[in-house]
């Protein structure tokens, strides 16, 4: 019997058919091994994952402008101290006389109204210290007043009315002396020729120390003054 030669095509064919059977028997007697050959055979995809690197920005903490409180200018309440309670010195200045006759070529003197005896000799005699009420006051004289005891001035100055009156105003509490010359302040033209009288005979009564008390006002700092012969 002739031999018949198989063509190419189907020898290819039947040899593929082959090893796909050892291949078949193969796995299943070896299925580590087999495995092994279909994961070598698979060609992986490697999935590349783009990691795109966040970079993390600080959330933006908004720190709030705190604007100052406007400023208030604070109300200045003035501390008015109340008014220190001023006192005031008020007097009078008044023309003594002492009405009397005799004194003359050995007569006896005889004392009149507004006089007094006030030593043992006939000579001493004079105006009685006393503001009569006949008697009038010294007008345009000039009187000071000065702080502390007497003698003192230039604090202030005053002087008398037509009757007589004078004052010195708004005066804290203290001491003062208040007093006048006859010879000075144009007073000479007034009372010159003539001398004191009250509240002392002579220059002594040319002053007087006064206390004035905190808010008290001083009346009754009177002077007396005569001419010389009393008239």
């Amino acid at each position: 019997m002739s031999r018949k030669r198989l063509s190419i095509p189907l020898l290819f064919i039947l040899i593929l058919v082959i090893i796909l059977g050892s291949a078949c028997n193969l796995g299943e007697l070896l299925p580590g091994a087999a495995t092994a050959t279909l994961m070598e055979s698979a060609t992986l995809m490697s999935t590349t994952v783009s990691v795109e690197t966040a970079t993390l920005m600080p959330t933006s903490t908004d720190t709030p402008t705190i604007m100052p409180t406007e400023a208030v200018t604070p109300t200045m309440t003035k501390t008015i101290s109340p008014t220190p309670p001023y006192s005031y010195i008020q007097g009078v200045m008044w023309h003594e006389t002492c009405q009397y006759t005799g004194g003359e070529a050995g007569e006896p003197v005889v004392l009149g109204q507004g006089c007094v005896q006030w030593g043992e000799e006939e000579y001493q005699f004079g105006p009685n210290q006393v503001y009569d009420a006949f008697e009038t006051g010294w007008a345009g004289v000039t009187l000071h007043i000065g702080t502390g005891a007497c003698p003192s001035t230039g604090f202030g100055t005053a002087v008398t009315n037509g009757s007589g009156a004078y004052g010195f105003y708004v005066l804290p509490a203290g001491t003062y002396c208040v007093s006048y010359s006859p010879l000075t302040d144009g007073n000479d033209t007034i009372l010159i020729p003539g001398g004191a009288t009250f509240p002392q005979r002579g220059n002594l009564g040319l002053s007087q120390t006064v206390i004035v008390p905190m808010g008290e006002n001083v009346t009754g700092i009177n002077f007396g003054y005569a001419f010389q012969f009393y008239n």
